[in-house]
């Protein structure tokens, strides 16, 4: 059942001021005491090293041509959020995230920056690509529709030593998807001691209980190694910030006028309220540097989550039989049920590379493989258009079918400092990319979708199948310089082509000049262009009733082209 615009924009308006509840309520650090260790933790993180923005190494935050926001992994713990998702939100002001979502698009929440798509940010795990998630935000009306990025709170926070934000467009720098910025999460590397964290919150109201237990060590692998390990379980209730529903009022016919009888009445629609969500989810880090400076490492997570959200509930008379024989009706649910839709995810990525210097050269040469799978179900349901014709009664829960991306990304970079009589060294980087990227949708079982499908969420068809996969190969090219004292130039070009988009160039240039110690002046200029994800591309999804059929296309399908629609287009830039 959908919602009126105006409902929309009201439920809108209620979950915020539920987030905000939350926030007040939770059992966390005072925010004065969280607001302090933040500020000072930001000033100090101005004279950190970074490693994002700009190729040279040695550059500290207060010095960088490029707009960076250092998020140590103490501000992350003082903020008081369970999540990484939901401290950056606190931490960083162009950083906004997904409070809630519809359907699907509630359990797996998105982040964007700068008021720009999800779709936008590219999100770097120690330097390398994150892959995303394959459950497409399907919610008409927010900020976040057609989102599919990488799904931020399967990094567990006790990971991470700290996070990078860069504020400026890098498409040319990292990849064309960069048009907002880059989020680049750097993880711990100890090679000894350990932490043991717990919380435990809830709203003011009672429901959105969070628990959060999480571990982190770190073990040493000879005389030159590390390895970091860090487990997290997080758990997260369901909550109700609706309005009375009016269905249930002066209801006086059967079985409809059971409703005031439904626990939680007048409140029986729970629609309005955050998804019920369990995570486990696992980080390593490690590294090993041989004698002749050459350095092997590996990282990745997995994580494993179970998530529920209800939908709106079904009155009584909703699900009914009658008899041609006797005129007898019957009614299953005399008083009314509230089916959820569920979702079954793992996620995971592994990274691995080896690096070093040869004849001057700093070279890195790693592979990543990413995936994610999201089996989906329709729980505490029914098929009604099955029963009401039939009388045969049909499961309660449904397989829905699934949802998948997979992403293997292969980079070389190599980088040079050369000496060239300026103000600081001529550093000249280039490198490579090559990436395979595929989206699949697997179809429920015939009862999800048959005759109207599973209340609230029918399942996806065969037709609604489907697997496709593109490649991406791109070059890149990045001088960065000091002409003069105080005077920072960095410059770079990019080249990539998509198999199924064609090619595009892309280029940035930074500056930055610095009066004095405490004045300085910065601008860039650079353009961008994104291809849409598979995702936009190719979900589709079917809905049909005793009256209507709603389908939602493949943009980039024949089908589509049969219709009249144009296909999707890539996004171009210049900021």
């Amino acid at each position: 059942m959908s919602l009126s615009s105006e409902n929309y924009r009201a439920l809108k308006l209620r979950r915020a001021i539920a987030a905000l509840c939350m926030a007040g309520a939770a059992l966390q650090t005072p925010h004065v005491l969280a607001a302090d260790a933040t500020t000072t933790e930001a000033d100090t993180s101005l004279d950190e090293v970074i490693v994002t923005g700009s190729r040279q190494t040695g550059i500290k935050a207060s010095d960088s041509a490029a707009p960076i926001q250092i998020v140590s992994t103490e501000a992350l713990k003082n903020s008081g959020a369970p999540d990484l998702m939901s401290a950056l939100a606190q931490l960083v002001p162009s950083l906004q995230m997904q409070a809630f979502g519809f359907d699907m698009a509630g359990q797996t929440l998105q982040a964007r920056l700068r008021g720009v798509s999800p779709n936008d940010v590219l999100v770097l795990i120690n330097g390398k690509r994150r892959h995303n998630t394959a459950n497409l935000a399907v919610d008409t009306g927010s900020p976040y529709q057609g989102g599919a990025a990488p799904d931020l709170n399967f990094i567990p926070l006790d990971a991470i030593d700290h996070v990078e934000v860069l504020t400026d467009g890098a498409a040319a720098q990292y990849g064309t998807d960069a048009i907002a910025g880059v989020v680049n999460i750097i993880l711990k590397k100890n090679n000894s001691g350990g932490t043991v964290a717990g919380t435990y919150g809830q709203y003011g109201n009672s429901g959105g209980r969070t628990e959060d237990v999480s571990g982190n060590g770190g073990f040493e692998m000879g005389s030159g190694g590390f390895f970091n390990l860090t487990g997290e379980y997080r758990s997260h209730g369901h909550s109700n910030v609706g309005e009375p529903d009016p269905r249930g009022f002066g209801q006086t016919t059967y079985p409809n006028d059971n409703i005031p009888n439904v626990p939680g009445y007048p409140y029986e629609n729970k629609i309005s309220g955050d998804a019920a969500v369990r995570q486990k989810i696992f980080a390593i880090n490690s590294g090993y540097d041989f004698e002749d400076g050459t350095e092997i490492y590996a990282f990745g997570t997995y994580g494993h989550k179970d998530a529920a959200s209800y939908e709106n509930y079904r009155v009584p008379s909703k699900v009914a039989y009658t008899d041609p024989t006797t005129g007898v009706t019957t009614y299953p649910f005399p008083y009314g049920f509230s089916p959820q839709e569920a979702s079954d995810e793992d996620d995971y990525q592994i990274n691995v590379g080896v690096k070093g210097t040869i004849l001057g050269w700093d070279w890195d040469f790693g592979t990543g493989y990413g995936y994610d799978h999201v089996g989906i179900s329709t729980i505490d349901s029914y098929n009604a258009g099955t029963y009401n014709t039939t009388g045969v009664p049909t499961p309660t829960n449904f397989y829905d079918g699934f949802l998948q991306f997979t992403q293997w990304t292969t980079t070389l970079d190599l980088k040079h400092d050369f000496d060239v009589g300026l103000a600081g060294p001529l550093t000249v980087a280039f490198g490579g990319e090559f990436r395979r990227e595929a989206y699949a949708i697997g179809a429920g079982v015939p009862l999800s979708y048959e005759s109207g499908g599973a209340q609230s969420y029918p399942g996806f068809t065969p037709l609604d199948a489907n697997d496709n996969s593109r490649k991406n190969y791109a070059a890149y090219v990045d001088i960065a310089a000091q002409p003069i004292t105080g005077l920072r130039v960095d410059g770079a070009a990019r080249y990539e082509h998509y198999s199924d988009f064609g090619s595009a160039t892309v280029g940035k240039l930074n500056a930055r000049y610095d009066f004095n110690p405490q004045i300085a002046i910065r601008g860039t200029v650079n353009n961008g262009f994104r291809a849409p994800t598979l995702a936009e591309e190719f979900y589709s999804s079917t809905n049909v009733g005793p009256s209507t059929a709603y389908i939602q296309l493949p943009p980039n399908s024949p089908a589509a082209a049969a219709a009249g629609l144009s296909k999707l287009q890539p996004e171009h830039s210049m900021d």
